[in-house]
């Protein structure tokens, strides 16, 4: 058992794209990494956002117990009235809190969801959305500090279509500073428990998806240099741990290409499902004809009167629909203009699962009744606007995807490989938290996860 622990946080790593710049030493400290432990592949919880996957790798629970189900949600027993939840809408422990029952002090920079930051004996600088510095650091004598560095929240988008090259260079300038916050904190204040996430490589995939994977790409080299200050950047927090401390890298969910974009709500509409609202008008005007509504990036909600004032279904209904609205969506094509069932494309729906086959707990019911996973290149977006289903997007080039993210250990055994032509079963986001704090000996009751002595179903405690 170590004394203390350090988790590098790397937003949207996907396992293969991490293992291969090694392989090509564009990330030599990562292959030296590599070399001394085991990097096995995660799976992100539904939907494969950062908001949800975020708050389930802090708190070693799913959704139907920490709360947070997407970037926005419904408020609770508020009909249609939508909120962006926050750190206080956490309902379980977050890791510094678990850490803390224990007696360890954590020091945590820049994990999403994380605003704004309580006080608390320990060191906390909250990720996006954080519209408030202030507000996103406690305890607040780090504030002066943290502004000497150029500290930033997160990374300023710009028109990345008109200027890509200056978006990235704003990439490197937030990942700089953010090291140098990072190195700073863990020098000069005590912490058993150590948390960092890198953001920017999120970022990067998906506006520049493409300058990532295509050589040919006119950005491509200005990319593998962003990799290798990435490198440099983990190198400097892993030269300040000790030998005996454990190290992990973590990615919330993995990317792939996005080359189209299906926008949900539209094809509800179209399909007759969504009727009475418009794309100008917000969710408190659905019409009570409607049997289905979309929030972000995929989670419909069928308007059961049981649980909507204007709801206009049975709950017996709200199956039969749920029913119709999975099998369409099962069956659902696009040639990259059109969709539906008839066009002659590929798919662009993977799974529709319902809530309770992904999510256990007391906050079920405000689930989604059912979630939708995409195909492979499509990103799927919950938003109202847009008078197209599908339509190409030349500034989102990279979606998320839920497998192929990273979770990395030092030291940690290779288990056997099950599954299949030498594949490992992938690690699920609840089993990060109580195999973080285990490391350091700290054993939380009621955490929905378990403990992985390696990275893989036979390496579970």
């Amino acid at each position: 058992m170590a004394e203390r622990a350090l988790v590098i946080g790397l937003d949207g790593m996907p396992r293969t794209l991490l293992t291969q710049l090694a392989a090509e030493g564009v990330l030599p400290h990562v292959a030296g990494l590599l070399a001394e432990g085991t990097c096995g592949e995660l799976r992100a919880p539904v939907p494969e956002i950062s908001s949800t996957s975020w708050a389930t790798f802090l708190t070693g629970t799913n959704p139907a117990r920490h709360g947070i189900f997407g970037f926005t949600d419904l408020l609770p027993g508020e009909g249609y009235r939508v909120q962006f939840p926050n750190l206080l809408h956490l309902r379980e422990p977050a890791l510094w809190a678990l850490a803390a029952a224990a007696g360890r002090r954590t020091v945590c920079v820049n994990v999403p969801g994380t605003y704004p930051a309580v006080a608390m004996d320990s060191v906390l600088v909250s990720g996006f959305v954080a519209p408030s510095l202030e507000r996103a650091v406690t305890p607040g004598r780090l504030l002066p500090q943290l502004r000497r560095f150029g500290y930033e929240l997160d990374v300023e988008v710009g028109d990345v279509v008109a200027d890509p090259q200056g978006f990235l260079a704003r990439a490197v300038r937030a990942l700089r500073a953010r090291t140098d916050a990072v190195e700073h904190l863990l020098i000069h204040e005590p912490w058993e428990l150590g948390v960092a996430v890198f953001t920017e490589t999120d970022r990067v995939h998906h506006f520049l998806w493409r300058s990532v994977v295509d050589p040919g790409d006119p950005l491509h080299t200005a990319v593998r240099d962003f990799y290798r200050l990435v490198d440099d950047c983990v190198g400097r927090l892993v030269a300040l741990c000790r030998p005996d401390d454990e190290l992990f890298m973590v990615s919330d969910h993995g990317f792939g290409p996005a080359d189209r974009q299906f926008y949900v709500n539209a094809w509800l509409r179209q399909a007759g499902h969504l009727a009475g609202l418009d794309t100008t008008e917000k969710l408190t005007g659905l019409d009570s004809r409607s049997t289905a509504f979309a929030l972000d990036p995929a989670r419909i909600y069928l308007h059961r009167k049981s649980r909507f004032t204007g709801g206009g279904l049975t709950d017996a209904e709200a199956e039969d629909v749920s029913g119709e609205i999975t099998d369409e969506l099962l069956r659902l094509r696009s040639d990259g203009t059109r969709a539906g069932t008839d066009v002659d494309g590929p798919l662009l729906v993977s799974q529709v699962l319902r809530a309770d086959e992904l999510y256990q707990g007391p906050l079920l019911q405000h689930a989604a009744d059912l979630l939708v996973l995409p195909a492979e290149g499509v990103q799927l977006r919950g938003a109202w606007g847009g008078t197209g289903v599908v339509r190409a997007d030349d500034m989102l080039t990279g979606t998320h995807t839920r497998d192929n993210a990273v979770f990395y250990r030092r030291g940690a055994p290779a288990p056997p490989s099950c599954g299949g032509a030498g594949r490992q079963t992938p690690m699920e986001m609840v089993d990060v938290a109580p195999t973080v704090l285990a490391s350091i000996g700290v054993r939380p009751l009621g955490l929905d996860g378990s403990v992985v002595l390696g990275v893989g179903k036979e390496g579970r405690e």
